[in-house]
């Protein structure tokens, strides 16, 4: 696979917040605040930090908050501090664009709605769910070994026990810079998992991908069955990812990430 120019980023955000009812009912997960900004402005932000300049927000039905904080119109009613410019950078700085995931039916369907816009360039994808505050970002982390390596790129952590039947789980070799990851499964057993390194809501995909993307008629498409498709014909690298991680899509770390926000904001809005 050749590598070409990682200037592209999706973001699915259509799911339904579940976690989060009964708010959700009414506020898409994903403009709920951490501080004084909603989740989506950080993953918005970690990409355009990364030198990427079209994004693409899958948005479900009756999300349209979404699309208005990223809009022109907004941005002409700002006062002039610190936070609207930031909002204002974001908007000048890249395109920003929105599609409609009529159904929640799962990151890989999400996805797969992009192809026609996205073509053949690789892309990375931030779920905002997973909220993670690191000096050089996520994405940037990944970015090193995308172009070292080609192929996917996946971003992962060490679990606790009580997580990994809830996440996807890599087998790997352990090499100098990457995990080469040798097989994948979502939400194993415990029994059954070849290992406690999960899948945490960072990836940059080569556009091959879409073609391995099955729906799944009798519930969610996840992008995990897409990408261990491509073992042993594609490198598939991995790496843990630095920095505190928050997952937002439940109330409990929805407040940490919160609390832990407003006691670093200078430092992270510097550094993010």
């Amino acid at each position: 696979m050749i590598n070409n120019k990682l200037n592209w980023a999706v973001i699915p955000c259509a799911g339904l917040g579940t976690r989060l009812y009964p708010v959700t009912k009414s506020v898409p997960k994903s403009m709920l605040p951490v501080g004084n900004y909603p989740i989506i402005h950080f993953a918005v932000k970690e990409a355009i930090s990364v030198g990427i300049e079209n994004i693409l927000i899958i948005i479900g039905d009756g999300m349209d908050s979404v699309r208005s904080y990223f809009t022109e119109s907004t941005k002409n009613n700002l006062d002039n501090d610190d936070e609207n410019i930031d909002i204002e950078q974001m908007i000048k700085s890249s395109d920003i664009r929105f599609l409609l995931q009529e159904k929640p039916l799962g990151v890989g369907h999400a996805i797969k709605l992009t192809k026609r816009i996205i073509g053949d360039n690789s892309f990375a994808v931030i779920l905002p769910d997973d909220l993670i505050f690191s000096k050089p970002n996520s994405l940037a982390q990944l970015k090193d070994l995308y172009l070292k390596y080609g192929g996917h790129v996946l971003g992962l952590n060490k679990l606790k026990k009580n997580e990994i039947e809830k996440k996807g789980i890599v087998e790997f070799d352990e090499e100098q810079d990457r995990f080469k990851i040798k097989s994948l499964v979502e939400k194993p057993k415990f029994s059954d998992a070849p290992s406690d390194i999960g899948i945490l809501g960072r990836y940059i995909l080569h556009y091959s991908i879409f073609d391995d993307i099955i729906d799944n008629d009798q519930g969610e498409t996840n992008i995990t069955d897409a990408i261990s498709e491509k073992l042993g014909k594609a490198e598939i690298s991995g790496k843990i990812l630095d920095g505190y991680h928050f997952d937002t899509g439940n109330p409990s770390g929805l407040v940490k990430a919160s609390n832990f926000f407003m006691k670093n904001s200078k430092l992270i809005l510097e550094k993010y």
